[in-house]
């Protein structure tokens, strides 16, 4: 995976190059095909996703509440709070994602504390689009 995909990630994209790579050594690349459930509601949390390409459908209680595509992530929630997952995600084409640690997470954001910002404007506008879109 090349710097200027990982680059192109909001939460990536302010860290330095350097920084980049280090989360890129300690990541995993997986495929997920269509329809393919990623994550599960309820289900515990080990992993932050971030998606590289193809898109995923987001449900909670069973109704869907949202879609991402290349460069959003999920899974953020669960692993800062360290609780169970809030919402299923399933794959809605070929999904490709990195996968962080809930380990290499937290040391991340502990060493790179301006990751924070893309992550909290994420977080605010899939409120945002809760709220005013069910």
């Amino acid at each position: 995976m090349d710097d200027e995909l990982l680059a192109s990630i909001p939460l990536l994209a302010v860290l330095n190059r350097r920084a980049r790579e280090q989360v890129l050594r300690t990541a995993r690349e997986a495929h997920y095909a269509a329809g393919q459930t990623v994550v599960r509601e309820g289900d515990p949390a080990t992993l932050l996703y971030l998606i590289i390409s193809g898109h995923a459908g987001v449900e909670e209680g069973g109704r869907t509440v949202g879609r991402m595509g290349p460069g959003e992530f999920f899974g953020e929630l669960a692993l800062i709070e360290e609780h169970g997952r809030t919402a299923t995600v399933v794959a809605e084409d070929d999904l490709d994602c990195l996968l962080i640690s809930a380990w290499e997470f937290k040391a991340s954001l502990e060493e790179h504390p301006q990751m924070a910002i893309p992550m909290l404007n994420a977080i605010i506008a899939r409120l945002h689009r809760t709220e005013h879109h069910g």
